[in-house]
């Protein structure tokens, strides 16, 4: 219940990270998506070619909870493509 910031630990990461959360989930999309920028994802457009393209990707499923979550087939949609590589530049 204290307050933890992990914001120095998060930019250290290296390998390609997803983020898969639910559009409903307990953690605010907001708080998500400063997660993500931590991971330099969102910074600026992939451009035409990819080129700009982070390693790193943020996935909102919808109509998903957090406790739902591990029984959404979107879910193993989502995170089989990343973890095969198939979703690199």
């Amino acid at each position: 219940r204290t307050p933890y910031d992990y914001s120095a630990d998060i930019k250290k990461l290296t390998m390609p990270t997803i983020l898969i959360f639910g559009d409903s989930d307990m953690y605010r999309l907001e708080h998500v998506i400063k997660f993500y920028q931590l991971l330099g994802g969102g910074q600026k457009d992939a451009g035409w070619q990819r080129e700009n393209m982070s390693q790193n990707r943020l996935a909102i499923i919808p109509n998903v909870t957090h406790y739902e979550m591990g029984d959404a087939p979107a879910m193993v949609a989502t995170a089989l493509p990343f973890l095969d590589g198939a979703t690199g530049k």
